[in-house]
């Protein structure tokens, strides 16, 4: 194990053209952009078929009925040994990218390596970690390499944007594919940065729907500004969340860069005049919950409180500082907040597990002189707490750059990837 290293030139071949499919694993359904996952599992597959023949390799795609095109690759390298290592939850779908409305400097389609430094949409999220993978099962299996304990490898889909549940990592789940898991570690590959990542944040989306009264601009009066109650009920959402999940006395232990929040990104006001009030507003947005607190209350509480604000609003007694909601022929502006799609729990890694001990000892031998460094972070991550409810010892770490995560420009460095091999071979020795 200590004589393993990356192979470059496979893995940047894999790599590159993972990246150049990039178009087709783009994930925004509301942009009608459904990846293709197939795809990339098929380049994967394409390099660890000599393996699977032989029967060094068993690999297995599991796709949700009517979803073939997306599925999740398992790949089970067998040990001698009675206990197992899990590598899971590098993912083939990517965010969008947008060249020319973004400003990306170089194509992001196409893989650049200048410097040390790769290029590309997916380098660190998730492609780079899912071409190192493919290169260390490739590297044990040509070389024969006897491992004292199975290896799983779960390679999933429909990680970036999931409206539709049950297909990615969760289908897996479902039909059983993570159950020898649970005899050993499982490491999961989708952070940044090295950490390791030691927690993580629930994630929930909501929509915001808000119906005003148009009409003239210069006739006030007449009118209740969409635009304008939707910003303040935004407001009041905001400030009723902080009061009730604020910094939790447990983020500190953690290291949570951020504590929870609920945020507006997205607002859509239909409108064809400037002198004109508009009728209709949405606003949609997410929470992002530290794992101290129940993702369901905070879910249930955002809808009863904007459904309370409505009903304030029918009585008349308009919360201070909010707009006219009431036109004088006594038209009203109406609020409600709906949940949008699948939520996600965060996850609150075990900092006494031996799993979390070899890490950093995986870590100081890789990056000699550079010495740990544990956080968390309110990013998500699918059915990490699930498992750990069900008994599974979750750790996290990530080879990439956090800093450009769903950014443009996506970039990491190839020397990081180098050491995450390094990393990996480690906790298998």
């Amino acid at each position: 194990m200590k004589d393993l290293a990356l192979n470059e030139p496979r893995f940047l071949g894999l790599l590159s053209e993972l990246v150049a499919l990039g178009p087709k694993l783009q994930n925004s359904p509301t942009l009608g952009l459904v990846p293709e996952e197939r795809l990339a599992a098929e380049c994967v597959l394409e390099r660890l078929a000599p393996f699977v023949k032989r029967g060094q390799l068993r690999a297995e795609l599991l796709a949700a009925p009517g979803h073939e095109a997306r599925p999740n690759l398992v790949l089970t390298l067998p040990g001698r040994g009675a206990g197992c290592i899990g590598f899971l939850g590098a993912h083939f779908d990517v965010v969008p990218a947008d060249r020319e409305g973004e400003g990306w400097e170089r194509d992001p389609w196409k893989l650049a390596v200048e410097g040390g430094k790769l290029y590309g949409r997916g380098v660190t999220d998730c492609l780079g970690h899912v071409a190192l993978l493919t290169d260390l099962v490739a590297e044990l299996c040509s070389r024969e390499v006897e491992l004292e304990r199975t290896l799983h490898v779960v390679l999933i889909s429909n990680e970036e944007e999931a409206p539709i549940p049950e297909i990615g990592l969760d289908y897996a789940a479902s039909v059983g594919a993570l159950e020898p898991l649970a005899k050993g570690t499982s490491y999961w590959l989708d952070s940044a940065d090295f950490g390791p990542t030691v927690g993580t944040g629930g994630m929930a989306m909501w929509r915001l729907e808000v119906t005003g009264v148009g009409g003239h601009s210069g006739m006030t009066q007449n009118c209740v500004n969409a635009l304008e109650l939707a910003n303040a009920t935004e407001r009041a959402l905001v400030e009723w969340f902080e009061a009730r999940f604020p910094p939790h006395a447990d983020e500190a232990r953690w290291g949570f860069l951020s504590a929870s929040t609920l945020k507006a990104t997205r607002m859509t006001v239909p409108n064809d005049k400037v002198t004109k009030i508009p009728a209709h507003a949405v606003v949609e947005g997410d929470i992002r919950l530290t794992p101290f607190y129940s993702m369901q209350d905070a879910i249930d509480g955002a809808e009863a409180f904007v459904a309370e604000l409505d009903r304030r609003l029918e009585q008349g007694d308009v919360p201070r500082g909010f707009p006219r909601t009431r036109t004088v022929g006594g038209e009203r502006g109406r609020v409600k907040l709906t949940p949008v799609g699948r939520s996600m729990e965060g996850i609150a890694c075990d900092l006494a597990s031996p799993g979390l001990e070899a890490l950093l000892a995986a870590l100081r031998v890789a990056r000699p002189g550079t010495e740990p460094k544990p956080y968390a972070m309110t990013g998500s991550l699918p059915l990490v707490r699930d498992l750990q409810r069900r008994g599974f010892d979750v750790q996290i770490t990530g080879f990439g750059r956090s800093t450009y995560y769903h950014a443009p420009n996506e970039q990491a460095e190839l020397e990081h990837f180098r050491q995450g091999y390094r990393i990996l071979s480690e906790l298998l020795a």
